[in-house]
């Protein structure tokens, strides 16, 4: 059995993460969680959104993730996000303000469709502040 697996997050704007990691667990479209360690059974599954937690040297490590697809080796984990950001590129204030403003405009809202919208930036917005407790 390996020690590590190599994870890597890319999205539309770049690479957002590479690192050499022990375990990670990322959330998928329609499973829930999967929990990933080195010797993997090789998988290809598309991505929910959600938080991805890894380890690194015994260290916990957590990024947002919204869709895409992760492709699991035995020595690997590719993820090609939609989005994805560390914590430490999340800005508490601007996603303070910004989930209080669509908590504004959810209650203003007429139609579902804009309902929709608006609720789904509540969703990331509160996965984002996740990240960062």
């Amino acid at each position: 059995m390996v020690g590590h697996l190599k994870l890597e997050i890319v999205t539309p704007g770049g690479k957002i993460f590479s690192s050499d990691v022990s375990e990670l667990q990322f959330p998928t479209a329609y499973r829930g969680y999967y929990g990933i360690l080195p010797d993997h059974t090789p998988v290809l599954t598309p991505l929910g959104d959600g938080l991805i937690s890894c380890l690194i040297d015994g260290k916990r490590t957590v990024l947002t993730v919204f869709g895409g697809f992760a492709e699991v080796g035995p020595t690997y984990v590719k993820i090609l996000a939609r989005e994805s950001e560390t914590a430490e590129t999340l800005n508490l204030g601007a996603i303070s303000e910004r989930l209080n403003d669509a908590e504004n405009q959810l209650r203003d809202a007429k139609t579902p469709e804009k309902q929709h919208e608006i609720q789904a930036t509540i969703a990331a917005c509160k996965i984002k502040l996740s990240a960062l407790e």
